[in-house]
């Protein structure tokens, strides 16, 4: 399908994108200055990330000559490419307004393009406006004294305004990007069947729109209780420093520093069961910018070996053969699926243990928690996070975080 665009002139819209194996990734752009003591001032150099589409499409026969020449005569011409993950039902239409919730994933579909499908059509429309005010209810003025019987009542409705009229029943919407080919098309072919793997790089002006949502707070930075994920049956985790080695090659060596201290790395593994929390932990992602913006995590380590009973207060004790790390200044306590966040404010030895005074109090019987661990404050240590499509809606992505000084 080609179509005649204002903004972009000739752009073929490839409507079979499939999504198993597919990879979505977002390049984000971050400038990290680092101190000494581990101090940090990011910012942030890209207002909204690049966006980069990979497909591996495989055709029989016919189908694969299709694919050749279509690539052959369109290489370094533009695209539109549907993001399937993103596809979400749509209300019956009969108009140029489509009237529906606007928000579920507003980042991606939005004023720009889109493709609508049926069981039997495709079809590409254009988004110009969202929303609209619509009279729900008429004014009524009095004929002989002018006086306002009735009131005007103006409504806002949410959903998409589009360019033409658009007809459709039993339908879906997809948001569609404007590309281009990045690189080149590779093939691979058995003769009866051919495989090909083409990258899309979303044009800048039509990258997806950074749409935040603010979460729960703690000490100025969002805070989270998301579960790290293991990979397999362990979570690989690293201490890395700055490291120079001066090497003459033919006598002594020695090494330097410009790290502190060590750093604690380690991957933020996610899988996303569903179209609805795909978008959630996109509007996370779109949040933290990239390495820019930092956010609370618990650890989950078992550091702490709580030996305290009964009632704890505002204190509770630990093992002393667990490991108590002094430069840590906050836990996080879980009571039954509810976390919450405590200071530590003073740290006293007694022995074998180890008082812990936090704030504010916990008070709640020993046996109802069900865990008590140290809280840190982390960033992405990565400004390109890539989006895995396993099929059956599933989405599986690692990102590295790294633990700040907090």
């Amino acid at each position: 399908m080609k179509i005649q665009t204002t903004q972009y002139g000739e752009v073929h819209v490839l409507t079979q994108c499939p999504l198993l194996e597919s990879t979505e990734r977002l390049l984000f752009l971050t400038e990290v200055h680092e101190a000494y003591d581990s101090a940090e001032e990011r910012f942030v150099l890209r207002e909204s990330p690049r966006q980069v589409l990979a497909f591996s499409y495989v055709g029989m026969q016919k189908a694969m000559g299709d694919m050749f020449h279509m690539l052959y005569a369109n290489l370094r011409k533009t695209w539109a490419i549907p993001l399937k993950q993103l596809k979400q039902n749509m209300p019956n239409t009969d108009s140029t307004f489509i009237q529906m919730d606007t928000s579920i994933n507003a980042s991606d579909l939005r004023i720009g393009f889109a493709l609508v499908q049926t069981a039997t059509t495709d079809i590409f429309v254009e988004i110009t406006e969202i929303g609209r005010y619509v009279v729900t209810q008429q004014e009524i003025r009095d004929p002989e004294t002018d006086e306002v019987i009735q009131e005007e009542i103006i409504e806002y409705q949410d959903g998409f305004r589009l360019a033409k009229k658009l007809t459709a029943v039993n339908a879906s919407i997809t948001p569609v990007r404007i590309c281009m080919i990045d690189g080149d098309a590779n093939f691979n072919t058995g003769g009866f069947w051919a495989g090909q793997q083409v990258t899309f790089l979303v044009l800048a002006e039509d990258g997806p729109a950074v749409v935040e949502s603010v979460p729960e707070q703690y000490k100025n930075h969002d805070i989270y209780f998301e579960r790290l994920l293991l990979d397999s049956d362990s979570l690989q985790m690293s201490l890395t420093q700055h490291q120079v080695i001066a090497d003459g090659e033919i006598g002594r060596f020695t090494q330097f520093t410009d790290w502190q201290k060590p750093r604690y790395l380690k991957p933020f593994k996610s899988l996303l069961k569903s179209r609805a929390e795909f978008i959630e932990y996109r509007k996370f992602l779109f949040r933290r910018m990239g390495q820019y913006r930092a956010f609370w995590l618990p650890l989950y380590e078992k550091h702490l070996n709580v030996v305290s009973t009964g009632m704890l207060a505002n204190w509770f004790e630990v093992d002393n053969t667990c490991v108590i790390e002094a430069d840590r200044k906050h836990v996080a306590v879980k009571i039954g699926d509810v976390w919450t966040a405590h200071e530590i404010t003073n740290q006293v030895i007694n022995g074998k243990t180890t008082r812990i005074t936090v704030s504010p109090y916990i008070n709640v019987q020993r046996k109802a928690i069900q865990n008590i661990c140290y809280l840190g404050l982390h960033r992405f240590a990565a400004d390109q996070i890539e989006f895995g499509f396993l099929g059956n809606s599933m989405v599986q992505t690692t990102v590295p975080i790294l633990e700040l000084s907090s």
